[in-house]
Order: structure tokens, then C-alpha cells, then sequence
């Protein structure tokens, strides 16, 4: 009796163990998108043929090293180099190469390339992943989001005392206490300025709203990262606007920062572009394809950028900080991206300045 009993319990010890060890593995193996796996399988041997890949890119040194090495690891065999630039330079190259006929880049990893697009220099790439994504562009590939947010600090602000919303922030009573970004540099408060005007369609509320930050009486900025460091030393009250993977990291950390989230995110994205005479072009599409994908975002998000993909468990995703269902506010409008400086001078100017 003694005997089977033991062997009763030890059947017992050992189904619990093989269930525990079932559950580990489902839960360590990350999740895939079945259209990518099998457009994977079909494009890699392809791309392992062509041997390489080019990227010119306005992120990160080390991000774009880190999610080369992480394409690599996924795809052995093709050979990923970069080269790393702001966005006028990355455009002005790509296009000076496009016009020369030559053939020295696969992906162009930058925010809304239009310009590439409209010259002939990029292949139009609809994703097979499109209804994944929350922002899709036909162009090229979205493959990330820079995210804006209404920050404040919580030491100066109560969190009822806070802005409501984005034009909340020009209420008289925030006067002097703004940390506000110089709406005519072409940075983030110019960006979202282009995305109001597109999003409210009405020129009056949008004339009102950029009245309203002038009447602020407030110093302006040209770094978004030098203020947001204003606004956590207490300087300032509230930020104008933040990115939202800083206020997360401060937030972490303990600095007194928080956000607003009655503003709405808007969003900027960040494109994969396939160059038109591309010298591996299989291995380009498989790269943006990547990109997109789970292991692809979770190479992204390792590097501190935010998701492009519905439903991506990150700290910095939409979903995490305003909730499943919102709708962000996207940096679309074609004059300003094509002109920045042009459409700030002809529809910013002469409201900012007089």
C-alpha cells in the first residue's frame, strides 16, 4: 500500500512537472505573425543569395547597430551595414544617388519619406502585416512611432490642476510656467501644429490654439530633450510637448513626471523605404518585413523606441499609456513634410509673430 501510494505521488510530482515545463516554454516562445514566417520562407533563401544589406538611417547609432546584429542573428548570412545621418542629409544623399543611377542602398529607415517617394527614389511596399499596424502607409512600411505627450511635473502640478487637454495648456493661468518648443524650428511643436491643423480642420481653432501659446509669455526652445530635463528639475511646471519613452523612463525612475491623458497622442511615423534600384531588394523587403514583426518589434522596443504594432506589450506603446482603442493623432500633412521650412514660413509665421 505504502509502495503505491509513493508511486501514485511521484506520477503525481511528475505530471505537475511536465505541465510547469509545457507553460514555461509557451510562455518564453515569443509570439509570430504566420504571414511573416511564410513570407520569411520564401524571401529568405533569396536574400541569403544576395548576401548583404545597405541601410541609410536617421536613428540611433546603437539602435541601428542593435537591430542589425538582431536580423542577423534571425537570418545568418546577410552581410547588414549602415550609414547614419539626420534627415536632410539622409534625403539628400539618397536622392543625389537615386539621379546618378546608382545603385548603393536597400532601406532608407527615416520619418515619412514622401520626398523619396515623390522624386521616384522609392519603391511603393504595402506590407502584408498592414492590418497589424496601427498607423499604415502604402509608401513604405511603418515600423515605428515617435510619440508626443502633454508632460507635467508632479511636484508643481496636482494632478487636477494639470491640463486637460493640448489646448487646455494656453489657459491664462499657465503663463510663465510652460516649457515650450520653438514652433518655427521644425521640431515636435512644429510637427503637431501640422497634425492639428489636418486632424481639426478648422482654421480658426487652430489659429486660436497658436495665439494662445504666444500669449503664454514664455521662453522658447530648441532642444526637446534640454526642456523635458527643465521640467523634471521643476523649472517648469509642464512640458510643451514631450516624448512620451522619456516620460515613461523618468516615470520608472522616480522622477516626479507624469502626463496628461486627456491630450491625445500624436504620432510621427518612422518608415522603412525600399530605394527603387535597390542591389538587394529581397533582402530589403525581408528587413522591413522583420521589422514589423513581433521579434522585430521586440527588437525596437529593447532599443527604447515605441511600437508600430496594434496590441504590443511595451511600457511605451499607445495601448500602455492611453488605453486599447485610441486613435492617435498623426504627423501626415504632405506641404509640411515636403517644405517643412516653407510651410512654417507661410502658415505658422505670420499668426506666431504677430
Amino acid at each position: 500500500m505504502v509502495n503505491k501510494k509513493l508511486l501514485l505521488s511521484l506520477l503525481s510530482v511528475l505530471v505537475t512537472l511536465a505541465f510547469t515545463n509545457k507553460l514555461v516554454i509557451a510562455q518564453a516562445r515569443p509570439e509570430v505573425d504566420p504571414r511573416f514566417e511564410k513570407l520569411a520562407k520564401e524571401f529568405y533563401p533569396k536574400a541569403k543569395q544576395e548576401g548583404a544589406l545597405i541601410v541609410y538611417t536617421v536613428w540611433d547609432v546603437d539602435h541601428i547597430r542593435s537591430l542589425a546584429d538582431a536580423f542577423s542573428k534571425r537570418f545568418p548570412g546577410i552581410n547588414t551595414s549602415y550609414w547614419q545621418a539626420t534627415r536632410s542629409e539622409v534625403t539628400t544623399r539618397t536622392l543625389t544617388e537615386y539621379q546618378g543611377n546608382q545603385g548603393s542602398v536597400d532601406v532608407i529607415l527615416t520619418e515619412a519619406p514622401l520626398i523619396l517617394h515623390a522624386a521616384g527614389a522609392s519603391e511603393p511596399y504595402s506590407t502584408v502585416q498592414a492590418n497589424s499596424l496601427i498607423v499604415h502607409d502604402a509608401i513604405a512600411p511603418v515600423v515605428s512611432l515617435q510619440i508626443q505627450a502633454l508632460a507635467y511635473n508632479t511636484k508643481k502640478l496636482k494632478r487636477e490642476e494639470a491640463p486637460k487637454s493640448w489646448e487646455d495648456v494656453t489657459n491664462p493661468k499657465y503663463k510663465g510656467i510652460v516649457a515650450l518648443d520653438d514652433p518655427m524650428r521644425a521640431g515636435p511643436l512644429s510637427s503637431m501644429l501640422a497634425a492639428f491643423k489636418d486632424d481639426w480642420k478648422d482654421d480658426a481653432r487652430w489659429t486660436k490654439f497658436i495665439k494662445g501659446l504666444k500669449s503664454l509669455n514664455v521662453s522658447i526652445h530648441k532642444s526637446t530633450s534640454a526642456m523635458f530635463r527643465l521640467v523634471v528639475a521643476g523649472e517648469y511646471s509642464i512640458v510643451m510637448p514631450a516624448l512620451f519613452h522619456d516620460v515613461v523612463h523618468e516615470k520608472e525612475i522616480g522622477s516626479p513626471i507624469d502626463f496628461a491623458r486627456g491630450a491625445q497622442p500624436v504620432v510621427s511615423p518612422q518608415q522603412a523605404a525600399i530605394y527603387v534600384k535597390a542591389p538587394h531588394p529581397t533582402a530589403a523587403k525581408l528587413f522591413a518585413e522583420w521589422l514589423i514583426s513581433p521579434g522585430g518589434q521586440a527588437a525596437i522596443d529593447a532599443v527604447g523606441r515605441a511600437s508600430a504594432r496594434k496590441g504590443f506589450k511595451s511600457k511605451t506603446s499607445i495601448e500602455n499609456g492611453w488605453g486599447p482603442n485610441t486613435k492617435p493623432i498623426v504627423v501626415a500633412n504632405k506641404s509640411y513634410i515636403e517644405d517643412a521650412r516653407k510651410w512654417l514660413d507661410t502658415a505658422v509665421k505670420p499668426i506666431w509673430e504677430n
